[in-house]
């Protein structure tokens, strides 16, 4: 079989301009693999984590700033002057006495970790670390979105923000009343410079505190197909076959590599056409 090598951003049928399409890389054993499938391939449905319990501890961390005593003064003057002086002297107490970090740094992360719910999309596939890591060894798949699904991400119930991750040697700033409330949103979408390989897109949810994840769902029409990795299932390709059968547009894909070098690469499969499953 021929290998055909696919680059992460693909022309439209014009030729007239590039897309960018998005993608979900998934992992575990067969069982787990085959239920993601149908849930979100087949049926569309989209996890979003809680910020609690991401796999690098320190996302959505920021430096407290607190303010001068004339700036929260300024402040307080201008967009809530119905203060009372002793409410501003409790509220002045919190952010300058004895448990000022806890008030301005502890508290507010809790908040925001227990309360948003993070969807991580890939502006690429075609990374040897995701593939390692995000589908247990090449044994499970990348669901590949057209770039039509932000605008329905955009229009999910509880929908907060999306931005493409920032990645940074320095650690974001929170500047209490000292700064516009949009500056707050670099603090979620920025992270650590060494996971600058993933070129995550990201999606950010508002729900309820303290849930595992919140469910939506989109309309499948949005997944482009998937890609396999080295190690995929046989059944799990096969399911993928013959959900093409019903979808002419769905593709079927499967990791590979270049004969000359560590590039990586993708083959199209057909129900006619398998490539060997071995370690190149």
């Amino acid at each position: 079989m021929r290998t055909k090598v696919w680059i992460p951003r693909r022309v439209c049928e014009t030729g007239l301009r590039e897309v960018t399409m998005y993608y979900k890389f998934v992992g575990g054993d067969q069982e787990a693999l085959q239920g993601v499938f149908d849930k979100a391939v087949v049926g569309g449905s989209l996890k979003f984590n809680s910020a609690v319990a991401f796999n690098d501890p320190y996302e959505f961390k920021f430096v407290s700033r607190v303010p001068t005593r004339p700036e929260f003064d300024a402040w307080h003057a201008k967009y809530d002057s119905g203060r009372s002086a002793t409410e501003l002297s409790h509220a002045w107490e919190a952010f300058s006495g004895p448990a000022a970090h806890w008030n301005t740094t502890v508290v507010p992360r809790m908040n925001l970790l227990e309360s948003f719910y993070v969807l991580c999309l890939a502006k690429r596939w075609d990374s040897h670390l995701m593939w390692a890591h995000y589908t247990s060894a090449h044994q499970g798949f990348a669901i590949r979105y057209r770039p039509e699904i932000v605008d329905a991400l955009r229009s999910l119930d509880g929908f907060e923000s999306d931005a493409d991750v920032a990645y940074s040697d320095a650690v974001p700033e929170l500047r209490w009343f000292n700064s516009h409330p949009a500056e707050a949103r670099s603090i979620l979408f920025t992270k650590s410079r060494e996971w600058h390989y993933e070129k995550e897109y990201r999606v950010i949810l508002h729900g309820d505190a303290r849930q595992a994840a919140l469910s939506r769902s989109v309309s499948s029409t949005f997944i482009d197909g998937v890609i396999f990795g080295t190690r995929a299932p046989t059944a799990l390709i096969a399911a993928a076959l013959a959900l093409q059968s019903t979808r002419p547009d769905f593709r079927v894909e499967q990791v590979t590599s270049t004969a000359d070098g560590y590039a990586m690469a993708i083959t199209r499969l057909s129900p006619n056409a398998w490539p060997m499953s071995v370690i190149l």
